[in-house]
């Protein structure tokens, strides 16, 4: 967690390191098994033009896995014991840092198919009327309970 564990205030602790679902590779395979699917199709059927929708769809395969990986190494979210913090990118970078004071909610919203897979959308809603919302986290209840739990201890004075 480099840029996390370097931006930590003085008296700051990690309480809770959250990471993106393995759900944003799935495109990567679903177009991986189009391609083998294709190739397969054209040994039957003998259309030349098969094998170029399946290199084609390999290709794609091969820059979506390459760039969910760098988004996944990228993404960087953590509760400590003074604030909630996510940050994104690569080359450029997204930050979002929230005081645990400044937090008016957090909410966690999930699909079916998240709450089957555990995956799902964390939103932060600042005081100022700001929100931040982060798709794809593992987990995104723990998450949740996590930074509630940070921010009620910061509250009563335990955070400090």
């Amino acid at each position: 967690m480099g840029y996390i564990e370097n931006d930590l205030l003085d008296g700051e602790k990690i309480v809770y390191s959250g990471h993106l679902h393995w759900r944003i590779f799935v495109p990567a395979f679903f177009h991986m098994a189009l391609a083998v699917l294709l190739l397969a199709a054209e040994e039957k059927l003998r259309l030349p033009i098969l094998i170029l929708l399946a290199v084609f769809f390999a290709l794609w395969s091969a820059f979506a896995l390459i760039a969910a990986a760098v988004t996944k190494s990228s993404t960087e979210l953590a509760v400590t014991n003074k604030r909630v913090i996510f940050k994104t990118g690569l080359i450029s970078r997204n930050t979002m840092e929230m005081s645990h004071h400044r937090i008016e909610s957090i909410r966690e919203e999930q699909s079916v198919m998240g709450r089957i897979f555990g995956y799902g959308t964390i939103i932060v809603e600042g005081t100022g009327g700001g929100q931040e919302s982060l798709r794809n986290i593992a987990n995104p209840l723990i998450f949740k309970k996590h930074a509630q739990a940070a921010a009620e201890q910061a509250v009563s004075g335990g955070g400090k």
